[in-house]
């Protein structure tokens, strides 16, 4: 037994932990005195409470919230610094909005009144720091935003925000803390229950009718195709045993998570543009974004099925791409219900499925065979290119890794077998998301290699500093691995893209992309004591990355920085 909060922030902690909150990545400021004696207190006389551990910027620790939930679907708290903290770490909510990662975000409010409790205010950052609407700031993002105004509450209001936050389609959620609330003492024994009195809704689960619906015309179609981006363990399981059995090609745009093998016989690449021009029938699953309008055209008279937790991405202003039945559902039920169907009319034994079946495991074998060889030669003195690095890393970091990308490497020649083998940058496209999520996968996980791959502005924007100085407190193994390629690339293919005859595709140094004069960005982590090093040849890449793969393994982090090429174009 324990004894029971005395405090409003002592029973803040306790609920958090009570329901299954094991961490508070932080970034403190004055509002949290109560917190902090909260726990100073716990440490002589025992509450449970989550782990607090000091992040040094705000951005980096809602990221390590999304790492660790990616990896063990457990929502986690990160808490920051009233409105300046919140700003801060605006950029992380986006992310975690855009990738439907349930984060439970927290910040102190600057006190409310200005003398005569317990935790007014004593400083003039007090009355600098105040707002009408702290909670708009991030209203956008977050599926629920309160401030806690009566003290008694706060329990009630953990298990709301945690519950919403994981309600389908998940997404972060927000509560303001006022130092005085928090510094209240309970009366009494506070009666705080064990777990949360609000249960998650549960998943929806498609329409029968809409199910049947599809099943008929994936049955009279001839050249069906899956397009998909968010996967999870869920949608891992099904979906590869149905389109195989289905006979269907899986594209996967834009991949944040795996949904899909790399090595499956119906993986057909990161691109829908080979099959979606013919295809007679589209089932797009979790993809907000299928396809570019306009760069791949869809073939006429094509079916198209949009499936999703929300389906019509309700919070986007403009999305228009058609759905001739639009199903809410999560990915893996709808799939799980459609095979059944599937099933009951032997679909996967007949004519023209085995023949499609043949037919696509042929060509989609010798395309996949073919781009990983292209990757993987490099003509006499030729500079390393991202897919040569990419194949390099796969190759030494072996499937059990955890590959966390942001722009640094050519996911498509990546292995992936495993539904947590690989996440990608969120479509909100937040730079600096990486680090932190890599961290966190790396807490959760502490037995797997987790690799953090990243581009070198990617890397300048995820405050590596508070990076390394949170490997380095916690003991994170973390493998860092940089594309230095000198250049604001995103943007250089974009003007490209818009351009491609214009002027500023004809210059040698493009304005507003260079990122020279570089720094040896090696020198980050070995202020912390990790291992850095730089390579430039392509012989020396392999030993280079098993080098500081043992390093990490040893329990240091290390960085390899690789100076590369860039390419001119977007592969789409």
């Amino acid at each position: 037994m324990h004894r029971s909060p005395r405090s409003v922030a002592e029973a803040f902690l306790y609920g958090l932990k009570s329901r299954g909150v094991d961490w508070i990545f932080g970034n403190a400021g004055t509002d949290f005195a109560p917190i902090i004696e909260a726990m100073a207190a716990a440490e002589d006389d025992p509450l449970p409470m989550p782990r607090a551990v000091e992040i040094i910027h705000e951005t980096v620790a809602v990221a390590m919230a999304h790492g660790y939930y990616l990896m063990t679907g457990k929502p986690q708290c990160a808490m920051v610094h009233v409105n300046v903290g919140v700003a801060n770490g605006l950029m992380g909510i986006i992310n975690a909005s855009r990738g439907n990662v349930p984060v439970m975000f927290a910040s102190g409010r600057t006190p409310i009144t200005e003398d005569g409790r317990l935790g007014s205010r004593n400083a003039p950052i007090h009355w600098g720091q105040e707002m009408f609407d702290q909670g708009g700031i991030l209203r956008e993002f977050v599926k629920w935003d309160n401030e806690l105004r009566a003290g008694e509450q706060v329990v009630d209001m953990v298990d709301r925000a945690l519950a919403i936050s994981q309600a389908d389609p998940k997404g972060p959620v927000y509560l303001s803390l006022p130092r005085e609330v928090l510094a209240e003492r309970l009366p009494g024994r506070f009666d705080c229950a064990a777990q949360s009195t609000q249960a998650v809704p549960s998943s929806p689960h498609p329409d029968p009718a809409a199910v049947t619906q599809v099943r008929a015309w994936l049955e009279a179609a001839e050249r069906p195709l899956v397009i998909t981006s968010d996967g999870n363990q869920a949608l891992f399981d099904v979906l590869g045993p149905f389109a195989e059995r289905a006979a269907i090609p899986v594209a996967q745009f834009w991949r944040t998570s795996p949904a899909i093998s790399t090595r499956h016989p119906m993986y057909a690449g990161e691109t829908p543009r080979p099959h979606l021009a013919d295809a007679d029938l589209v089932l797009v699953l979790d993809a907000m974004v299928p396809w570019m309008p306009g760069r791949m055209p869809v073939a006429e008279g094509a079916r198209i099925v949009q499936v999703a937790a929300d389906p019509m991405y309700s919070g986007l202003p403009v999305r228009s791409f058609p759905a001739d039945l639009a199903v809410t559902a999560t990915a893996a039920s709808f799939v799980a219900a459609l095979d059944a169907e599937l099933a009951a009319t032997d679909h996967a034994t007949r004519g023209a499925t085995v023949a499609r079946r043949v037919a696509l495991t042929t060509r989609l074998a010798r395309r996949r065979e073919e781009e990983l060889a292209g990757a993987g030669k490099l003509a006499p003195g030729e500079p390393i290119s991202p897919e040569f690095m990419t194949r390099a890393l796969s190759e030494v970091v072996g499937d059990d890794a955890v590959i966390v990308n942001e722009l640094g490497l050519a996911p498509g020649v990546l292995d992936i077998t495993r539904a947590d083998g690989f996440f990608g940058l969120p479509t909100s496209g937040g730079l600096g998301w990486a680090g932190g999520t890599a961290l966190g996968a790396k807490l959760a996980c502490p037995e797997r290699t987790v690799v953090w791959a990243t581009g070198d502005g990617s890397y300048t924007f995820s405050n590596p500093g508070a990076c390394h100085h949170a490997a380095a407190s916690l003991g994170l193994g973390l493998l860092t691995v940089i594309a230095d390629n000198r250049v604001w690339n995103a943007v250089r293919r974009s003007t490209i893209a818009v351009y491609p005859q214009g002027a500023a595709a004809q210059t040698d140094v493009m304005p507003l992309t260079s990122l020279e004069p570089a720094p040896d960005y090696t020198h980050f982590v070995k202020a912390f004591g990790g291992h850095g090093e730089t390579v430039e040849k392509p012989e020396a890449l392999h030993d280079a990355f098993a080098r500081a793969l043992a390093i990490t393994r040893s329990g240091r982090q290390a960085v390899v920085a690789v100076r590369c090429t860039y390419p001119d174009a977007l592969k789409l």
